[in-house]
């Protein structure tokens, strides 16, 4: 009896995982022809945002796409996508953070440009 109850669980192990590979597969295919869309939502949020405000450039990245993210599921053609919220944020920091936090800059860098302001301490 514990021998088939430990094939039983494995075979149910299996199938969860099955399972789990098939459903990131479809909603992958899915969010693909959205693509345009959200990489769309992604420019106009970098755009509109200023990376001044925040501390780092991950700080950066996950804001932009959280909006990005809020924006795209009021539009009314993404209506289907509303119970998947966390898996957009896991494919948009999988495939665009690079990208977004690129933009980032960082405000203490020192260039020639601001020798100017330097203050010599005596």
């Amino acid at each position: 009896m514990n021998k088939s109850y430990s094939k039983i669980r494995h075979i149910q192990e299996a199938n969860s995982r099955l399972e789990k590979r098939l459903l990131k597969e479809d909603f992958e295919s899915s969010i693909k022809r959205r693509i345009p869309a959200l990489e769309e939502l992604i420019n106009a949020e970098i755009a509109d945002n200023s990376s001044d405000d925040f501390k780092d450039e991950f700080e950066y990245a996950d804001n932009i796409i959280g909006w990005v993210v809020d924006a795209f599921l009021q539009l009314p053609e993404n209506s289907q996508y509303e119970d998947e919220y966390d898996e957009i944020v896991d494919y948009l920091k999988e495939h665009y953070s690079e990208m977004i936090m690129s933009n980032y800059e960082e405000d203490d860098e020192w260039s020639d440009e601001d020798e100017d302001d330097w203050v010599e301490i005596e």
